[in-house]
């Protein structure tokens, strides 16, 4: 399961694509087919997007009512001790 900070970050990724696919599709020399892949494209993304909301609203729910641990990250000490 992901943490509040990782669906955070999907969901900015998810924000990109759309971003990216929008400026494609406004692209006047492109043709009919490219426009229609790009829409198919976004729709793809913004369903994606929609459902990280929906986990992501999910998991705050749980982490605020105690339910569920926000972080599965373990710390780990990566470097060396100096005496």
């Amino acid at each position: 399961m992901y943490s509040i900070g990782e669906f955070i970050d999907k969901l900015i990724i998810e924000n990109i694509k759309i971003f990216h696919l929008r400026e494609s599709i406004h692209d006047e020399s492109i043709s009919d087919d490219e426009f229609v892949e790009g829409e198919n494209k976004m729709n793809i993304v913004n369903e994606n997007r929609g459902t990280i909301i929906d986990f992501l609203n999910e998991k705050i729910d749980r982490v605020v009512a105690g339910k569920e641990r926000n972080s599965y990250l373990r710390n780990v000490k990566t470097y060396a001790k100096k005496d």
